[in-house]
């Protein structure tokens, strides 16, 4: 199995990213991020992430209003 195909925990992602457990919630209750709902838990494949990472580079999604707006930007411009 290559390490492409291992999922990040909600954790794992907020370790990357270097933002709050409660911040990546954000993102995914915005649609920012998608993720795979296993159980009681939320797991990002590492595809998402770069996505995520490429798509908002450079924008504010550091609170929930910076978020909408930068979501509402990408959403425009695809």
């Amino acid at each position: 199995m290559t390490d492409d195909l291992k999922m990040l925990s909600q954790d794992e992602v907020a370790e990357l990213s270097n933002v709050h457990r409660d911040t990546v919630a954000m993102w995914r209750e915005i649609g920012i991020i998608k993720a795979t709902k296993t159980g009681k838990c939320y797991m990002f494949s590492q595809e998402e992430i770069r996505r995520f990472q490429h798509d908002y580079k450079g924008l504010d999604v550091s609170n929930r209003v910076k978020a909408l707006e930068s979501f509402n930007l990408v959403n425009s411009m695809n």
